[in-house]
């Protein structure tokens, strides 16, 4: 939305109004901060450990008003320059020293709360909620500035609680005995309040999210709020009689569980706790006094500690999956017409990997050595409709469970069990293509990007669950295989040499897609290209990666046409010494050689200059470990 005249005008007659002013109201703004967030004074170095009240701290008096001016002169000047007038230099510092502070989304919102609140104070008698929107849209403008230039931070701990005396506890008390009848609308209140100072807070409750019902007018939000409000209340005024929360053992684990699943972080709770003191204090204003604040303050924090005792960390594969409902949706839509036929589509999900990856099969015990083809092999068909059904059964629950739903003693046999045979990156990406591909040929009137990507981030969550559940032995080894070696015959050097000759004039386009395809199947392999890594420029568009995706095709099928006549690898003994040296050093593994083939018809010509590489890089890797 644009930065109108009109909104220029509120902040410019409401900022020379105030500009004079600028030292107290800086103050002010921060003394705010601190009054929501007690603990956001830890995130400054020079208001750490001194005796010094806040409101006479030199330097922050300082800081505030040089933080205050500079974001009022920032919101004057949006329009007529059209972005926030900050140096580039400036914003990059502010960026730096607010992640290297631990400022999160939740700091940003609490000071967007404080300085709208400080500027309606100010000029009360101009105040209105067009000049509010335009003060909050100019704030946002150059929050957003300083976030593009921000790293993730570290998080702050809060200070212990103190005791809890009877005079406190009566306090609470006669205020909850005035307040308890009017518990549903102050509850609302309450959270009505939360949301003003931090609004991202409402995409913490799953029954707010995509509701087109007011958040004043949600029933869930209305029961939700009564109960929390009330629970809070209850706890603390039986505080000191217990000498404990009173919120049974259970509700605890519950409650820390819930808030730990959700993502409730410290800033939330201090919301929390502003919010809740405000609402009563509008309810109760005869009665309100600093030491009914402390009391009631001294209360919610002996919950919120109760609370954070049960806040443990869990599993990353049991965290909160962001798996949202329309990626539920399509998932389950698609699972539902393919789940009568698993046992097929199993079998072509395994077939795909092993046409991608021939050496996969070797990773199956009861595949080697078999002389059944592996698309009759029964305990083939068994396994691959075990692996597709759960796969796909884990994928459609996600959302519901919110954490993938395998067994816990599934998961660790499953880790182990890929752990034992070997299994890489490269297989998991593998198996990735694979899957989505068999659920693309069979679901293809209801295939699209958005399908694709909510397929690709269940198997995701899958993959990460077994993969933490590896523990591989630092001394154990993969067992290699070796390929079988037919004659290369008159006509498979003819077939070969034909279609290079028809394909010879577009090496570089072929080169490219030879590549991205590469891509395609295995990401991360990616990475073997230093070239490619930090680079800004899309694959498609590399100028490096198109001259060496040239080089190599056209080597691969020079090599191939001469095959036959020559009786070896054509490649000069030096390029392959040079090759081997150059796949090993960049950590090239049989997987990866297997992803490299092209089509069928090169398969013979590819397994041999592999060999010839391979025995070079054999060579190196003997003579590291000797």
């Amino acid at each position: 939305m644009a930065f109108t005249a009109e909104k220029e005008a509120l902040v410019v007659d409401s900022w020379n109004a105030i500009k004079a002013d600028a030292a107290e109201l800086g103050l002010k703004f921060f003394l705010r901060i601190f009054e929501i967030t007690p603990s956001a004074s830890g995130l400054f170095p020079f208001l750490r450990d001194t005796s010094v009240p806040l409101e006479k701290n030199p330097k922050l008096k300082r800081h505030a008003m040089s933080v205050f001016a500079m974001t009022c002169e920032a919101a004057v000047q949006l329009r007529k320059l059209g972005r926030v007038i900050l140096k580039e230099t400036t914003i990059k510092h502010l960026g730096a020293t607010h992640a290297k502070a631990g400022i999160t989304g939740e700091h940003f919102e609490l000071m967007r709360y404080a300085l709208l609140e400080t500027i309606r104070e100010a000029v009360p008698y101009m105040w209105s909620p067009k000049m509010r929107n335009a003060w909050a849209e100019s704030y946002d403008q150059l929050v957003e500035a300083i976030k593009k230039e921000m790293r993730p931070v570290a998080k702050y701990e809060f200070a212990p609680e103190a005791r809890y005396t009877k005079e406190e506890e009566s306090l609470v008390v006669e205020s909850w005995d005035i307040i308890k009848q009017d518990a549903a609308a102050l509850g609302l209140k309450f959270f009505m309040r939360i949301f003003e100072i931090a609004p991202s807070s409402s995409g913490l409750f799953s029954f707010l999210r995509n509701s087109d019902v007011p958040i004043s007018q949600n029933p869930k939000l209305k029961r939700h709020a009564m109960t929390v409000f009330s629970m809070t209340c209850d706890s603390a005024v039986q505080l000191q009689r217990i000498g404990k929360v009173i919120v049974r053992d259970t509700t605890i684990r519950k409650l820390g569980s819930t808030h730990l699943k959700a993502g409730v972080s410290n800033e939330h709770f201090e919301v929390m706790k502003y919010a809740l003191l405000e609402t009563i204090k509008e309810a109760v204003p005869h009665m309100w006094s600093n030491k009914m604040r402390e009391a009631w303050g001294k209360a919610y924090d002996k919950l919120v500690a109760a609370i954070k005792e049960e806040m443990k960390p869990i599993p990353r594969a049991l965290q909160a999956t962001g798996f949202t409902d329309a990626e539920e949706d399509f998932v389950l839509g698609s699972w539902n017409v393919m789940k009568e036929n698993a046992a097929t589509l199993g079998l072509n999900f395994f077939l795909k990997i092993f046409e991608i990856a021939p050496s996969a099969s070797s990773l199956f015990s009861f595949l080697r050595d078999s002389r059944v083809s592996l698309a009759q092999n029964p305990k083939l068909r068994r396994h691959a409709m075990a692996v597709f059904s759960m796969t796909c059964d884990s994928a459609v629950q996600l959302h519901t469970l919110g954490k993938v739903m395998v067994k816990d003693t599934t998961l660790t046999k499953l880790g182990q069990v890929h752990s034992m045979a070997g299994i890489t990156q490269e297989h998991f990406e593998v198996m990735r293509f694979a899957l989505l591909d068999t659920i693309k040929e069979a679901v293809p009137h209801m295939w699209c990007p958005e399908m694709r990507n909510a397929w690709a981030k269940a198997y995701d969550k899958l993959t990460e669950a077994i993969q933490e559940e590896m523990k591989t032995p630092a001394d154990s080894t993969i067992v290699k295989y070796r390929l079988s070696s037919p004659n290369f015959t008159a006509e498979k050097e003819a077939l070969v040499h034909d279609s290079w000759n028809a394909m010879q004039k577009d090496s570089p386009n072929l080169g490219l897609k030879f590549f991205l395809r590469i891509f395609e199947i295995a990401p991360s392999t990616i990475g073997l290209f230093s070239f490619l890594r930090n680079a800004d420029v899309p694959l498609h568009k590399n100028p490096k990666l198109k001259r060496h995706a040239m080089i190599v095709f056209s080597m691969t099928c020079d090599s191939a046409t001469q095959l036959r006549r020559a009786g070896k690898v054509v490649v000069k003994e030096t390029t392959l010494q040079k090759l081997g040296n150059t796949h090993f050093k960049a950590g090239v593994m049989t997987e990866h050689f297997e992803l490299t083939s092209p089509n069928k018809i090169t398969q013979r010509k590819k397994t041999l200059i592999t060999k010839a590489i391979k025995r070079v890089h054999n060579y190196k890797h003997q003579k590291v470990r000797n």
